[in-house]
């Protein structure tokens, strides 16, 4: 059933938080830390293929 209004839509997603919470479900769980790994992992990719590329270029030029 469609909510005709704000009040209505706030009192059906009261009603589903409890029921959740009822459950054991926690529907806001903490947010969880950043994780640097991930990030240093992908620029270090990026350094090799870019190294890569570069060395293959520069060594076009050296080897004729």
């Amino acid at each position: 059933m469609a909510a005709q209004s704000v009040e209505e839509e706030l009192q059906e997603l009261a009603a589903l938080v409890r029921e959740a919470e009822a459950l054991g479900i926690d529907p806001w769980p903490p947010e969880k830390p950043d994780r640097p790994w991930a990030r240093w992992a992908l620029g270090s990719f990026m350094i090799v293929l870019m190294l890569s590329a570069v060395s293959k270029v520069l060594f076009r030029f050296v080897s004729f």
